[in-house]
């Protein structure tokens, strides 16, 4: 009884009595308040009340469609928001799942809603300068000739922002240009790519580089909620300072069995 309480209390409040003004009475704007609404809610650690909107998003969603109020989304958009949903409500009904993770399913939810009812500026591009600057870090540690674990542990941190806006990029970009980028992945991904010269290692990631810049170029830098980047930059941050643990164990770890083989070669 409390949480359906809860649940018209937090409606009430993105919709208030009156209903919404004209501009913002569509089927799409209500959507994409509700999308805001999860994730507000699972920043809060809210997670029931984030799973009772969702669920509240997809009765609503199922309407609009049934009703035809929703003639600017293509099947293939709420094929993808369909998904989005599923794993939303997988996320926060999971108790294994970790807090960031929840989080991230959040703002994932969020930005591909956004890119959606978004004509221009949508969040998504206000990470640019993140996933940029991590090419600046990757080509000096191969300038510095950093070893492989380190290389992989800026790579890892690169891939998990990118994930981030992967689905909002599949409603933004062409389906050319995302696959140009996988190609450019897959071939700094494959084990090959460490026995590549400097130059070749720096000329797959600068054209990785453009490719990217040619997708941000599409959108401005959007004015997105401040509580919403902090999000985005502190998972990503946890993702950067787990990776670099787990890798500064795992160097512990060899450079300790390098240690104890020269102890134990006869002398």
């Amino acid at each position: 009884m409390i949480r359906k309480v809860i649940l018209c209390i937090v409606i009430a409040l993105v919709f208030p009595a009156g209903g919404l003004k004209a501009e913002d009475s569509t089927a799409l704007t209500e959507l994409n308040e509700l999308s805001d609404t999860v994730f507000q809610l699972t920043r809060q650690s809210h997670y029931e009340e984030a799973l009772q909107i969702v669920q509240y998003f997809k009765d609503r969603l199922k309407t609009a469609e049934k009703n035809g109020t929703l003639k600017t989304i293509t099947s293939s958009q709420i094929r993808r928001v369909t998904l989005a949903c599923y794993e939303m409500q997988k996320s926060l009904r999971s108790k294994e799942t970790r807090e960031k993770d929840k989080l991230k399913a959040a703002v994932q939810f969020r930005m591909l809603m956004d890119a959606i009812h978004s004509d221009h500026d949508p969040i998504w591009g206000s990470l640019k300068k993140p996933i940029m600057e991590s090419f600046k870090a990757l080509k000096a540690g191969i300038v510095q000739k950093e070893d492989s674990l380190t290389f992989q542990e800026k790579w890892n941190h690169f891939l998990a922002l990118y994930d981030m806006i992967y689905p909002s990029l599949t409603i933004d970009v062409s389906q050319k240009q995302l696959q140009n980028v996988s190609n450019h992945i897959e071939v700094v991904q494959h084990g090959d790519f460490q026995n590549m010269s400097e130059s070749s290692k720096l000329e797959r990631l600068t054209t990785l580089q453009k490719d990217l810049e040619d997708v941000f170029n599409q959108t401005e830098e959007d004015d997105a909620d401040p509580s919403l980047l902090w999000v985005i930059l502190t998972t990503g941050s946890i993702i950067l300072s787990t990776l670099t643990y787990v890798g500064f164990r795992k160097y512990r770890g060899e450079a300790d069995r390098r240690k104890k083989r020269e102890n134990d070669w006869p002398k």
